[in-house]
């Protein structure tokens, strides 16, 4: 790739969608890319008009939905990463100008959405592309002179190396303790029937609450948990249909939801969520208000 047109017209022909980059900048081209990464094509005749307009433009290439990138920061965070986790070693990787790198996986079928770029999870490590952030990507130049350079090369989404197991349950965030009104209603000691069920329907009817934008999220994080509850008691086909059901209420379609407890129920179960001490007895007067919600809303 001896010039940032033919590197862009490359990136494309592998699946990555293409932006110009300002001169000697990582920001968008102001003129060429004034939506920023939503301008982002794989089409050749707009990248080729773009590099005769100008050709000292960097390049930038936004990884589609199904691809995740490590960016690691500093020098020091990589070989950390990759002691933790030596399947990373032949993932291809890119070497940014201060010493850091990006490391290209791919997500499972199903998982497309359900990390945030927001959460730093591991020291040192952002999490880029999925759609969503895009990348400066060789041959570019920074005005310092300081250059892109891939150490191990750039392959298709769908040849990447998988996301490590470990290391994607680690990025997965924690599910969020469900309302403390829904696990008071039925909660007893220990994991009683009543008590995995009162868990399992405050975590179905967050899912079947979540915003569009946190769906797919929302989803994989409880299935987690429900699945977690399952070696403590809890039917699991019965959890499996409260979240199919809590799914598809909040509008994701029914292969969506399926794939991704297909995904997460073995995860949970090997995973069983921690069961804390029955909290201590509600005051009379706040027992009386929940029963009093009780029989109003089933009245």
């Amino acid at each position: 790739m001896s010039s940032p047109l033919e590197a862009a017209l490359f990136y494309a022909r592998l699946g990555y969608p293409v932006l110009p980059l300002a001169p000697g900048e990582k920001r968008p081209h102001p003129r060429l890319a004034p939506q920023g990464l939503k301008g982002a094509t794989a089409e050749s005749a707009t990248l080729e008009a773009w590099w005769r307009a100008e050709p000292r433009a960097g390049v930038g290439v936004l990884p589609p939905a199904s691809v995740l990138v490590l960016d690691v920061d500093s020098p020091e965070a990589l070989p950390r990463l990759l002691g933790e986790h030596p399947g990373l070693e032949g993932a291809p990787r890119q070497r940014t100008p201060k010493g850091g790198a990006h490391l290209f996986l791919r997500l499972p079928e199903g998982l497309e959405g359900a990390l945030s770029a927001t959460v730093r999870r591991l020291e040192g490590v952002d999490l880029r592309g999925m759609g969503r952030a895009y990348l400066v990507a060789a041959p570019t130049r920074l005005g310092d002179g300081r250059t892109y350079a891939w150490e191990v090369p750039l392959v298709p989404p769908e040849e990447l190396p998988p996301v490590p197991e470990a290391l994607l349950l680690r990025l997965l965030p924690p599910p969020p303790p469900p309302p403390r009104e829904a696990v008071l209603r039925e909660a007893v000691l220990g994991a009683s029937p009543s008590r995995l069920r009162g868990l399992l329907g405050a975590y179905a009817e967050r899912v079947a609450a979540a915003p569009q934008g946190q769906r797919h999220l929302t989803l994989v994080r409880y299935a987690l948990a429900s699945a977690g509850l399952v070696e403590h008691g809890l039917d699991q086909g019965e959890a499996w249909e409260a979240l199919l059901r809590a799914g598809l209420a909040c509008g994701l379609p029914q292969r969506e939801v399926e794939g991704v407890l297909g995904w997460a129920f073995p995860r949970g179960k090997a995973r069983p969520l921690p069961l804390e001490p029955q909290p201590p007895p509600l005051p009379p007067r706040v027992r009386w208000a929940l029963n009093r919600r009780k029989e109003v809303r089933h009245g």
